[in-house]
């Protein structure tokens, strides 16, 4: 089986459907592994929770598709997370919000466990270091865990003494050997690693490996949809910053 693994997706259609194409061109997969944050700050919301339906897939739900769905209150976002929250709130259909609204917080498939922030806090912790990794680590148990929420992209290995990150290097089949790994694939819609191509990686289950790829979109048709939509300038420019 072949998982192709997306994380903060954010309302960005025209970068999910370039990963989706890219992963097709790259051996194909055979289902998506969510891993949080499908809408907020992106201007066609809708259209990626409609994509992400078009095929098999799991996934949790992120602080942005709970905020859309009035499931947690904006106070922790900043002003122009918050404006664009209540802007996405009125964009979904009600069979869109049911969807959202249907994702859990955390799963387990296979080896995997999949969250958004991390087990120990799944909506809101940003799971960047070592100290932040270790207590985690005893909270999930399968081998692996997936996570998003930081738009970093990062392999974490445990090797039973502590846990170590690593950066997660492009195009090169990483084989997860029997230590734990938390990994984070970066962020489809919004990256923050100061490369501004949509993140991803692709499991293969016969191999044992997980890849990082990166993929370019045509970011000034976001900005400009972002802009038509009077979302904050803020979150338009720095999509051509990957900050």
């Amino acid at each position: 089986m072949r998982c192709l693994v997306v994380a903060d997706i954010h309302g960005n259609l025209e970068a999910l459907t370039s990963v989706i194409e890219h992963a097709g061109g790259n051996g194909g997969f055979d289902r998506i592994w969510q891993l949080g944050d499908i809408v907020g700050y992106g201007p066609e919301p809708g259209g990626c929770i409609d994509l992400l339906r078009q095929y098999e897939h799991a996934g949790v739900a992120g602080n942005h598709d709970l905020a859309a769905v009035g499931k947690i209150g904006l106070e922790q976002f900043n002003s122009s997370a918050a404006e664009a929250a209540r802007w996405t709130m009125e964009q979904l259909t009600p069979e869109q919000v049911e969807y959202l609204e249907s994702l859990p917080l955390m799963v387990e498939i296979d080896d995997f466990t999949l969250v958004h922030g991390s087990p120990r806090d799944p909506v809101w912790e940003y799971l960047v270091t070592e100290e932040s990794a270790e207590p985690n680590f005893e909270l999930f148990h399968t081998v692996r865990c997936l996570v998003g929420h930081s738009h970093l992209p990062f392999l974490c290995r445990h090797d039973g003494n502590k846990p170590t990150f690593y950066s997660f290097p492009l195009h090169l089949p990483i084989r997860l050997i029997k230590d734990r790994y938390i990994i984070n694939p970066g962020s489809v819609g919004q990256p923050r690693d100061g490369l501004p191509t949509a993140s991803y990686a692709l499991f293969d289950s016969a191999t044992d490996t997980i890849t990082h790829q990166r993929v370019s979109y045509d970011i000034g048709a976001t900005q400009a949809r972002m802009r038509d939509c009077c979302l904050p300038t803020y979150l338009v420019e720095r999509l051509a910053r990957g900050r």
